[in-house]
């Protein structure tokens, strides 16, 4: 079903929501989801998971609390092999991306065309930076090859959305001027700080360096400030602890008008980019 017919008219909204910090992340991701969906239907959910289950990876139980709540697909990043579940959930659940750029030999894949209920389909890829950051292979290299599988599908995206994990504005900017025009949305994460650039860069995509935390308010990236704090003043670690409290909720919220063809200036009819304070 063409997705035009399917929508019947109806714009799709996409909410691709930053990384998701422990219990309070989940939280404020829930109430996120129940505020927006009262405006109007969210079509697909997209968020990076790798600080899910108590900031540090993913667990099966932590992503099913997402997934019940309407999450279509998850991205991830540095943290991911934190809990040893992720290997087995990289090769279960196709819901679950880890870096495209990360090994071939890696489990799973960083990349996958998910269909909404309404026929619209949104590719998904997941890169990670390689500036102030672990071993990876090229992002660039790995963003044309998977960009090259989308195009050939058959049945290729209506949409085109991708998640850099990464530390340095700079490498993320770069990364912006050789997608744009190739795909719909480039967003940030990892510094889990909002930061306030959402553009529409020359050839029609839009770009934001990071689209921030989902996840405890009043902490050091989502750390309890004490311990934290401590650490940066003495050099010496101590017991890492999530913080409580108020939360944020930190999202990029997408409108298309999926009736208008893909080279139609007037197809992304809103970008919106969130940043709430929630009582998760």
């Amino acid at each position: 079903m063409p997705a035009d017919q399917g929508l019947h008219g109806n714009p799709v909204r996409l909410l691709f929501v930053g990384d998701v910090f422990g219990s309070p992340g989940r939280a404020a991701l829930e109430w996120g989801i129940g505020s927006l969906s009262k405006e109007a239907p969210l079509d697909g959910i997209f968020i990076n998971a790798e600080n899910l289950a108590g900031g540090r990876g993913l667990t099966s139980a932590k992503l099913d609390e997402c997934f019940q709540l309407g999450v279509t697909a998850v991205t991830t990043g540095n943290h991911l092999f934190d809990q040893k579940e992720a290997e087995f959930l990289l090769v279960k659940d196709p819901r679950l991306l880890r870096p495209e750029n990360y090994s071939s030999s890696c489990p799973g894949s960083g990349h996958r065309i998910y269909t909404l209920p309404s026929g619209f389909r949104v590719g998904v890829a997941n890169l990670i930076g390689r500036t102030f950051m672990g071993p990876a292979d090229c992002p660039f290299a790995a963003s044309d090859r998977l960009l090259s599988e989308f195009t050939e599908s058959p049945t290729p995206p209506d949409f085109i959305a991708v998640d850099i994990h990464a530390e340095a504005t700079g490498e993320k900017q770069a990364l912006a001027f050789h997608l744009d025009g190739r795909v719909d949305v480039l967003y940030g994460t990892h510094t889990h700080v909002q930061t306030n650039d959402l553009t529409r860069y020359p050839k029609g995509m839009w770009f934001v360096g990071d689209v921030g935390m989902t996840g405890p308010l009043w902490s050091i990236v989502g750390a309890d400030p004490a311990s934290a704090l401590s650490k940066y003043r003495t050099q010496v670690p101590r017991p890492f602890r999530v913080a409580e409290g108020l939360a944020l909720f930190c999202a990029l919220l997408v409108t298309i008008d999926a009736a208008k063809g893909k080279e139609d200036p007037g197809r992304v009819r809103d970008v919106r980019l969130i940043r709430v304070k929630t009582e998760g």
